[in-house]
This record gives C-alpha cells, structure tokens and sequence, in this order.
C-alpha cells in the first residue's frame, strides 16, 4: 500500500517480497510505540531519525515494481541519491516522518510536508510482503497526529488511480481525492481517524522527545 508525494518525486521524473540480501543495517532507535494489528500481531511505530537512509532503503527494497511506481509516480528500479537525501532531512516540524517496524526490520513509512501555513502533503508507503494487515492506517494515524499537534489543520495527498487501499486510508482523515491529470489528487481538513488505531499520548509523548534522549524511554499501546 503506497500513497505518492509530490516532494519525493516531481511530476517532470515516476505484491511481491523483498528481494534476498536486501536488508542493510540501520542504527537501531529503541524507543517506540507497540500497537496491535488487526490480525493480532504487532508492529512497532517511531520517529524516524534524520539521516537515517539505511531505512529508506530497507523499506524501499520490500516495495514490488508496482508499489514503487504508485509512491513515486513513476518507474522506480532504484532509490536515487537525491531521493534519499530528501527523504532522510526530517526535522520534527516541517517534515516529519514515523517508522513501522515488524520482528526489528523496518516494513513501512508515513511523513508529511509542510506545504503552506496549517497545510501538510501526506504521503506513506507499505513493504509488499506486510501489506493488508492494517500498518498504512496505523502509520497515518501516528503521523497525522503529530501532525495535529504541529497546528496543520489542512492535508493533501497524491494517488495513483485504482489505489482503493490508500483512497480508504485517507479518506479516515477526511482527504477526498477527485481525478486531475491522470492522478487522483485531494485535499481535506484533517480529521482524527475514528476509532484510534493507535495509543495517542503516547505518539505525543515520543514525538515530543529529544533525539538525544531517545534511547532512554519506551511508549506502548494496543488498539
């Protein structure tokens, strides 16, 4: 389940299992927020470091062809350089981004972008072999809550058409997509998703963390 991101992949560039050998080592953050899937297994959310590209790459390499053109918008075999280095500059206010992670590894990744005043551009992708246990929703709800928090009160989103996972998950969060150019496009006032997936203060909580001090805290939840 992907949904694109304009910031990630301008318009003028673009289920399987990860490829064996894929997973590259990535400086383990041991803080997180445990929820529980609706199949009864779990998956760990946190913040995702700035800099941290190892886990860009991870999740990126559990994408199929397919997945990674419906985040990208176009074919995207590799992960470009430039990519990477805009997709690892997280700050905490004006891009923000949180990992879900599944036995250690990362599976998933939701961010937003400001874009203007109160408004954010949403974007979250889902590796293959992870897909359809509920972690795009629980990942949106984590990060539309800081998002909240952080005083956007407006947030967009760019899909491929034909995408109903992703159109349903926005769609919790009151992003009404419409057809533009071949793309489905939207924008809405952020709504919080009904009911919770996840443990809301203590997304907070973690979200509110410094860096330094990351390793020294743990939040659970289950939903």
């Amino acid at each position: 389940m992907t949904c694109s991101s304009t910031m990630a992949a301008p318009r003028t560039a673009d289920a399987g299992t990860p490829v064996a050998g894929a997973a590259r080592p990535f400086h383990p953050i041991h803080v997180h927020v445990r929820v529980r899937l609706r199949d009864g297994g779990s998956v760990l959310l946190r913040p995702l470091v700035g800099g941290e590209v190892s886990v860009l790459e991870t999740v990126f390499e559990g994408l199929s062809t397919r997945s990674r053109r419906q985040r990208f918008l176009v074919p995207m075999p590799r992960l470009p350089s430039g990519h990477r280095r805009a997709l690892a500059d997280v700050d905490g206010e004006r891009h923000v981004a949180w990992v879900a992670l599944v036995d250690g590894m990362p599976v998933g990744i939701c961010r937003y972008v400001t874009t203007g005043p109160g408004a954010a551009e949403l974007a979250f992708e889902v590796a293959d072999a992870q897909q359809g246990r509920g972690i795009a929703s629980v990942l949106v709800d984590a990060v539309t809550t800081v998002a909240r928090s952080r005083g956007i009160t407006w947030m967009e989103a760019t899909v491929e058409p034909g995408n109903v996972a992703s159109e349903a998950v926005l769609a919790r969060v009151g992003i009404e997509l419409f057809l533009s150019d071949g793309l489905l496009e939207g924008r809405g006032e952020l709504r919080p998703a009904s009911p919770s997936r996840v443990n809301r203060r203590a997304v907070l909580a973690l979200a509110g963390q410094d860096a330094s001090s990351a390793s020294t805290a743990a939040a659970t939840s289950s939903s």
